[in-house]
C-alpha cells in the first residue's frame, strides 16, 4: 500500500498532529481528496496577502511567522477610513494564512435616458452629450479557508467582478433612486410582481453573484489548482443602505450607540440542520449506509430499542418523541455537536461558502458537497435610521476571533479603544481592529497562546475589519453624482 493509501485510513493530516500537541479539535476539513492530488495543476492566484496592505517580499516573509504571529494593518487610508488587521494562525497551515479580504470603492455608471422614457428619439438624437450618473459603492469582504488558500484567493480576486456584473444588469433600475420612482419605471410598466424594490435588486445580485462564485470554483479547479473551500462574508455599502451577505461562520454585528445589532448568523450544521436533513430525506443514498438523518436527544444505542427518545427531523422546529428501532442505533447522526463543534458528517464545521468541491468523508468516501451551498443570508441595515456617530461601527471577522469572542465582548473592547481615542483621530478604527486580535490571540506562553485572562488564545488566522457608519462617512455611498 501506498503511503497516501496508509495517510488516508489512519486519518495522518498535519492539521492533527498540530491539533494533538495544542490540544485543540483537529479539522477534519483538511483530510478531503481533491482531482489536484492526482494532476500537478497551475495556480490562477498566487498567494498573498491582501493588496491594500502593500506588503515588501520582506514583510510578507515576516507575516508568515507561526511564532511572532506579527498583527498586520494597513499603512494607508481604506474606503470608508475603515479599520483593518490581520494575524496568521499559531502553525496549522505551513506559512500560510488561508484567511484573505477585500476593501474597494466601486462605481456603476447610468445613462439616464435608460432610465426614463420621456425624452422622444428626436430629442435623443439633439444631445450631443448624455446625461450619466455615477452609483458609487463600497465593498468589504472577510473570505475564510480552510484545507487551503485556494478558494478563498479565488474569492478575493473575483467576487467583486460577479457583484459588479449582477449590480449592472439592474443599474438603470436602482438609478432610480427610491421604491415609488421604481414602479414608474419603463421596464417593469408590464411587470406582474409588485413586490420588486431596491432592496429585493441589491440582494438578489449578491446572491447570484455568490453562486456564480462558486461555478466558477467548480469549472477552473479542472484547469488550475483551487483547494480547499472559504467562507464569505461580505458587506455592500450603496444608496443609503448597508447590505450583508453571508456564508459560512464569519460574521458580522453593528454596534450602534453600543448596542449589539448581529447582521449574519453562523451557518453551522446546527443552525442549517432543516435544510440538511431534507437534502438526506430527499436523496438518502448520500448518506451512505453509516449516517442517519435523525437527530435524538443522545446517540441512540441498543440499549434504547422500544423505548421513546426525544428527535428531530427536517419538518421540526422543536422535538418530538420517537420509539427507537434497531435501524437508529445502526447508523451514526450526520450532524454531530453543538455551536462551534458541529460537525456534518463527521468531517465539517460548516455548510455555506465558495468551493469544497472534492471533499469527501474521510474514512467512507462520501461525497459532502452536495449538503453545502453557497446561498447567502443577506440582511440590511439603513444607514439613514438614526443619526450615527463616530463610535459607530461595523464588526466583520472571521471565526477565529468569533470562537475566542462574544459579540458583547468585542462591542465592548471596541467601545474601550474609542474612549482613550480622539473623534478626529482616523487611525482609532484600525486600533480597535488590532486591539481585537490582541485580545483573543494572546501572547507566547511556556503553555500556548494565552489571553490576558488566562484563556486558551486563538490559534487561527484571525481577520477584522472595523468600519465605521457616521454621517460623514456614509455621505461617501449615498450620493449619486452627476457627470456629462
Amino acid at each position: 500500500m501506498s503511503l497516501n493509501g496508509l495517510k488516508r485510513i489512519f486519518n495522518i493530516t498535519p492539521a492533527n498532529a498540530f491539533a494533538y500537541f495544542v490540544g485543540q479539535t483537529p479539522d477534519r476539513r483538511i483530510t478531503f481528496q481533491s482531482y489536484n492530488d492526482m494532476l500537478e495543476l497551475e495556480e490562477k492566484y498566487t498567494y498573498r496577502r491582501p493588496e491594500f496592505l502593500q506588503l515588501d517580499e520582506e514583510s510578507e516573509q515576516a507575516s508568515a511567522d507561526h511564532e511572532a504571529r506579527p498583527i498586520l494593518i494597513p499603512h494607508r487610508e481604506l474606503p470608508l477610513n475603515a479599520g483593518y488587521a490581520e494575524t496568521i494562525n499559531a502553525g496549522k497551515t505551513l506559512h500560510k494564512n488561508e484567511d484573505q479580504a477585500l476593501a474597494g470603492m466601486f462605481c456603476l455608471n447610468v445613462d439616464l435616458q435608460n432610465v426614463t422614457n420621456e425624452n422622444t428619439d428626436t430629442e435623443k438624437e439633439e444631445n450631443t452629450s448624455e446625461l450619466r450618473i455615477k452609483i458609487p459603492y463600497a465593498c468589504f469582504g472577510v473570505f475564510d479557508g480552510h484545507a487551503g488558500e485556494g478558494a478563498s484567493l479565488m474569492a478575493v480576486n473575483t467576487l467583486h467582478i460577479h457583484i459588479m456584473e449582477k449590480l449592472s444588469a439592474v443599474k438603470d433600475l436602482l438609478a432610480c433612486g427610491t421604491d415609488e420612482k421604481l414602479t414608474q419605471s419603463p421596464i417593469l410598466t408590464e411587470a406582474v410582481v409588485s413586490s420588486i424594490t431596491i432592496d429585493k435588486l441589491i440582494i438578489g445580485a449578491l446572491e447570484e453573484a455568490f453562486f456564480e462564485m462558486d461555478e466558477q470554483i467548480r469549472r477552473e479547479r479542472l484547469t488550475y489548482k483551487i483547494d480547499g473551500g472559504c467562507t464569505s462574508n461580505v458587506a455592500l455599502f450603496i444608496g443609503e443602505k448597508l447590505y450583508v451577505a453571508n456564508a459560512g461562520d464569519s460574521r458580522a454585528i453593528v454596534s450602534q450607540k453600543g448596542k449589539l445589532i448581529p447582521l449574519s448568523y453562523d451557518h453551522t450544521p446546527e443552525t442549517d440542520r432543516q435544510r440538511l436533513q431534507l437534502i438526506a430525506f430527499q436523496k438518502p443514498q448520500l448518506l451512505g449506509s453509516e449516517f442517519g438523518r435523525l437527530e435524538f436527544q443522545h446517540r441512540a444505542r441498543k440499549k434504547y430499542i422500544g423505548q421513546k427518545l426525544l428527535y428531530r427531523d427536517r419538518h421540526m422546529t422543536g422535538w418530538a418523541q420517537k420509539v427507537v428501532v434497531e435501524e437508529d442505533t445502526q447508523k451514526f447522526p450526520m450532524i454531530t455537536g453543538e455551536g462551534k463543534k458541529s460537525r456534518l458528517l463527521d468531517t465539517i464545521g460548516t455548510t455555506r461558502g465558495f468551493g469544497d468541491h472534492d471533499l469527501k468523508v474521510p474514512y467512507n468516501g462520501l461525497e459532502i458537497k452536495p449538503f453545502l451551498t453557497p446561498q447567502p443570508d443577506v440582511r440590511s441595515y439603513d444607514l439613514k435610521q438614526c443619526e450615527h456617530d463616530e463610535d459607530d461601527v461595523l464588526i466583520m471577522a472571521s471565526d477565529g476571533l468569533w470562537e475566542r469572542l462574544t459579540s458583547e465582548k468585542a462591542i465592548e473592547i471596541v467601545g474601550e479603544v474609542f474612549k482613550r481615542t480622539p473623534k478626529d483621530d482616523k487611525r482609532r478604527y484600525v486600533v480597535a481592529a488590532q486591539t481585537l486580535i490582541a485580545e483573543v490571540r494572546g501572547t507566547l506562553k511556556d503553555r500556548g497562546w494565552r489571553r490576558a485572562c488566562g484563556d486558551v488564545g486563538s490559534y487561527d488566522d484571525i481577520t477584522v475589519f472595523v468600519i465605521p457608519l457616521n454621517k460623514s462617512v456614509s455621505e461617501r455611498i449615498t450620493n449619486v453624482h452627476n457627470s456629462s
